[in-house]
């Protein structure tokens, strides 16, 4: 038997896998599959990621910034602007994401 079949089979009987996943300002608790159990033990923040409904460099991205988005705007030195976007600041995974992915400025670049 392999380790995913004995974490089905236990499933099955009612056991289930919850993890604290780091998040903005603590943790976030969430259901695993047994897949993503054993995953875990060797890349952790792919399943983080996964948990969050983020990719794994998503995740890291997100977990870094604590939740912050930062504006989309060049600097006169040509470098990102690292001031945070309006209303872009300890936001939960999702909203994280659509803010980024919808680009944004920071209140001196027209946010």
């Amino acid at each position: 038997m392999t380790e995913v079949e004995l974490l089905k089979q236990l499933e099955s009987k009612g056991c289930s896998f919850i993890i604290d996943v780091p998040s903005v300002g603590g943790f976030e608790s969430k259901l695993l599959s047994p897949e993503q159990a054993i995953r875990l033990l060797s890349d952790k923040e792919s399943v983080y990621g996964e948990a969050m409904g983020l990719s794994k460099a998503d995740y890291v991205e997100w977990h870094a910034s604590q939740g912050s988005v930062y504006c989309s705007e060049l600097t006169a030195a040509g470098k990102r602007c690292r001031n945070m976007v309006v209303r872009g600041t300890g936001l939960r995974s999702k909203e994280w994401l659509k803010l980024r992915d919808s680009g944004g400025y920071c209140k001196t670049h027209g946010g």
